[in-house]
């Protein structure tokens, strides 16, 4: 049965700082209409004043499982927070929040730091001028955020990479903002998706789109529309930009001969892989392998 409200702060050792993401707490909140907030119990860092805010020294991820309420920072001023929204907080970014007092609100929140989270920042995946998000698989992410509740309440002073792996799915989840699709829409998705695992594990031997059609079982015309609506290609073009993917890999990371790479990529000769280079990086394989040399 799950409690009130819990939270676990977990310790941090020179270990943890290697992993690129670490987590140092999570909790729950279930806060009452009215009720007093935030509860008491917490670290000295941690305790924040809603009128006056706070600053953190990591990141925060708070996800509104109930009710509403509002959530301020000093990049993006005051919002209002519904049932099913996330908010990340930002270190040493002024922030407060807190639930509306007519509904009073449930919260799940983690905290967790390390040079990824850094580099998702440094290449605006995150960022504190957008911190708002609306997660559309909300039963799966709850569950995620009980699995590690749940880890931590049985080992309340044990750090695991467990939790990190955790932290990191909690975190896709909430980027996740795809919005949920109808029964027809789920079953285009999944036709295509079976061509893209047929186009990647056997497009290195001769594959036609005709192959492709005929293996799905899926009438030609309506595979091409279906490509078109979900990923903005054509069959024969995620057969090509497959081929060229793997042969640029080829080309940077081995010194394997032109020739070899073109059979090993799926193309029928040399002269059909120089001519989709032209075609799509204006250079041949050959300009391509000595573009990456130069840089090395």
């Amino acid at each position: 049965m799950k409690k009130s409200r819990f939270h676990g702060y977990l310790p941090v050792e020179e270990r943890e700082l290697d992993w690129g993401l670490y987590v140092t707490v999570a909790g729950f909140n279930c806060v009452r209409p009215s009720e007093t907030f935030p509860p008491s119990g917490h670290p000295l860092a941690y305790q924040f004043n809603p009128t006056i805010g706070r600053l953190l020294p990591e990141y925060q991820l708070i996800f509104i499982s109930k009710g509403q309420g509002t959530f301020s920072s000093e990049e993006i001023g005051t919002v209002t927070l519904s049932e099913g929204t996330a908010f990340l907080l930002f270190p040493g970014v002024w922030h407060s929040y807190h639930p509306d007092p007519h509904t009073g609100w449930e919260d799940y929140w983690i905290g967790f730091n390390g040079s990824y989270v850094y580099e998702l920042c440094r290449h605006h995946v995150l960022s504190a001028e957008s911190p708002i998000y609306h997660p559309p698989q909300r039963e799966r992410l709850m569950e995620c955020f009980e699995n590690i509740l749940e880890s931590i309440r049985k080992e309340p002073t044990r750090n695991s990479l467990l939790y990190s792996a955790s932290a990191l799915e909690i975190l896709a989840l909430t980027l996740d903002q795809r919005p949920e699709m109808k029964e027809e829409q789920i079953g285009k998705e999944k036709i295509v998706d079976e061509a893209v695992q047929m186009i990647w594990g056997w497009s290195y031997r001769f594959l036609s789109v005709t192959d492709i059609v005929r293996r799905l079982g899926v009438p030609r015309r309506s595979l091409e529309r279906y490509f078109r609506e979900i990923r903005g290609t054509t069959i024969l073009e995620e057969i090509i930009h497959c081929r060229l993917n793997r042969a640029c890999r080829l080309l940077e990371h081995t010194r394997i001969p032109i020739g070899q790479i073109a059979m090993m990529a799926g193309f029928s000769s040399t002269q059909q892989m120089r001519r989709n280079f032209r075609d799509n990086y204006d250079k041949t394989p050959e300009q391509f392998r000595k573009n990456v040399e130069s840089l090395e």
